[in-house]
């Protein structure tokens, strides 16, 4: 289902003058041991909008999550500070307080909330939490699309409740994945990870229309023990039942051959009953070489190797056969633009985008419940 999101983006600046405008952002970044941000890339990009509301003379309430363990996004708020210096951290999680200290704001000035996530009901987008949000804006922006594929209160809540748009970073990524769901053929998608239950609604979605599909990293595990194809001792699911349909389409395709933990390159229907697959091998990378270079649309996402063990060839190869390419390319995924930016390939590819899993359940369906949400509350007569 495509969503009718055009309709959706925040384009009149000028009529924010003097109005709260509740923004969700993602700066969940990477923190090293020293409490120090290690890669701000999510925050930079985010700036100029911010800046832009700021000069229009908005007031700019900030929601983000943070870590995996209700940390306080108070390392965020210092780098933040330090760039926008408009913007301060409110770091109470009573609500009604927070309501009045958004009244008082100055125009062009902003705060930051604490973690979303420490507010009970978030991830279960609690409507008493998501009703409460909506109170801290007049208007309600989300322009995190890497989140919104979660059912969150602070994602798919708050819309209900209040007049929503979607911010620029959030519509690019719509944009150019909207172009990357019925693409030009011949197409290529290239899969990597490793849970294929998580993507295999994408795969199906893809094959069915008529888009070549390779599947690399450990779910490609579970096609080849579904086959009878001896892996080793190579990690695998083995939770999700694969029909003979899918294990037998004439546009899937897998890797020819993989190179062992021990180093060895073997056919990848020769894995010995010790070994264990840890990347594909050179001949895979000359076959997609090959098929990339024969493609108009080539979309990756995910890692072909054990990413996590520093086996980085066959994806290093993979973004390396793309980035030269003349087709239209797609990148996504954690891992997969940490490879990208390692080789210094990033302003190669036709669109990067920010979400991982959020790209994934895009291109699977064509909407996602924090678009979803947006989309319809405009149907539900808040604009």
């Amino acid at each position: 289902m495509e969503e009718n999101w055009k309709t959706c983006a925040l384009t009149d600046y000028a009529a924010l003058k003097g109005k709260r405008v509740l923004i969700r952002v993602d700066w969940n970044m990477p923190v090293n041991e020293k409490g120090e941000i290690s890669d701000t890339s999510r925050a930079d990009v985010t700036f100029d909008f911010l800046k832009k509301l700021s000069f229009a003379g908005a007031k700019m309430v900030l929601m983000t999550h943070f870590g995996d363990k209700g940390e306080s996004v108070s390392p965020i708020a210092t780098y933040i500070k330090q760039h926008l210096p408009f913007i301060t951290f409110t770091p109470s999680l009573d609500l009604e307080e927070l309501e009045k200290v958004t009244r008082e704001l100055k125009e062009g000035d902003g705060m930051l909330l604490e973690n979303v996530r420490l507010w009970k009901g978030e991830e279960d987008n609690l409507p008493s939490l998501a009703r409460g949000f909506a109170t801290l804006g007049d208007v309600y922006v989300n322009n995190a699309f890497s989140v919104s594929h979660r059912e969150h209160a602070s994602v798919a809540g708050v819309p209900n409740y209040t007049l929503s748009y979607f911010g620029p970073l959030l519509m690019r990524e719509l944009e150019h994945l909207t172009s990357a769901l019925s693409p030009e053929k011949p197409a290529l998608l290239i899969i990597g990870g490793a849970k294929i239950k998580t993507k295999l609604n994408l795969i199906q979605n893809y094959l069915d229309k008529g888009v070549t599909v390779f599947v690399g990293g450990a779910m490609v595990h579970d096609i080849w023990k579904a086959k009878g194809i001896e892996i080793g001792q190579s990690l695998f699911d083995g939770t999700t039942p694969l029909s003979e349909r899918f294990l037998n389409h004439p546009l899937l395709m897998t890797p020819i051959d993989v190179t062992l933990e021990n180093g060895n390159t073997v056919l990848s229907t020769a894995i010995p009953k010790d070994g264990k697959v840890m990347d594909c091998g050179p001949q895979t990378a000359t076959l997609l070489q090959q098929k990339i270079d024969e493609s108009k649309t080539i979309i990756a996402n995910g890692p072909l190797g054990l990413y996590e063990k520093g086996w980085l060839k066959g994806t290093e190869e993979v973004l390396g056969s793309m980035a030269h390419t003349k087709g239209q390319t797609y990148i996504g995924g954690g891992d997969t633009v940490a490879v990208a930016h390692s080789l210094k390939l990033l302003q190669e590819f036709t669109f990067v985008s920010l979400g991982g899993g959020a790209m994934l359940d895009f291109l699977a369906s064509g909407t996602l419940p924090g678009i979803h949400a947006v989309t319809e509350s405009k149907r539900a007569g808040y604009r």
